[in-house]
């Protein structure tokens, strides 16, 4: 029994601690995330790591989703602070099977025992991924998505994908963990 209780509490505590490192933002009627009480940014704890290993381990994390090199995504400012701009051809989408693209900017900024992530911002221009015309501005489509304030049913979907997107991207930054990491079978 105590093996189990033992057990028990360190697979509780791995997951406290997994998920310290983590950003939940929301999506807005307006088209803007925000975190649950209101905040546009997240200040995630680093405990014990100074800034600059933190921005190291932060700067490599990025380099692993955006590998590019002809693209230059990543911007940094005296290892203090990382800041990417990218394009995704599914940022959203207007309905099923139809994804719309564009541009995002996600900025991290380093303290010694901490990180401050702003909330992810979306460039108005969006395109159609299957023809790449160009669609409904970003927070019009959002806006669209609502009713009184209240996300509608059939919309629901695509509130929970783009949140799902910007969170899996920022929370991969911050932990490195990525869905289909490669990196090991190179």
């Amino acid at each position: 029994m105590k093996k189990i209780l033992f057990i028990a509490v360190l697979c509780l505590t791995a997951v406290l601690s997994a998920s310290a490192q983590s950003v939940d933002f929301k999506l807005t009627v307006d088209g803007t995330f925000h975190l649950k009480d209101g905040r546009n940014f997240a200040v995630v704890p680093f405990e014990k790591k100074t800034a600059h290993e933190i921005y190291s381990q932060l700067f490599l994390n990025a380099s692993e989703v955006y590998k590019e090199p002809k693209q230059k995504v990543i911007i940094t400012i005296d290892g203090s602070s990382i800041n990417i701009r990218a394009f995704d051809q599914k940022l959203t989408f207007k309905e099923p099977g139809t994804y719309l693209g564009g541009y995002y900017e996600l900025n991290f900024e380093v303290k010694d025992g901490k990180v401050k992530v702003a909330a992810p911002i979306v460039d108005e221009i969006l395109t159609r991924t299957k023809d790449g015309v160009r669609d409904k501005d970003f927070s019009k489509l959002v806006r669209s998505w609502y009713q009184e304030a209240a996300i509608q049913a059939k919309y629901q979907d695509n509130q929970v994908y783009t949140e799902q997107e910007f969170n899996a991207f920022i929370n991969g930054i911050l932990t490195g963990n990525f869905m289909g990491d490669s990196s090991e079978n190179w």
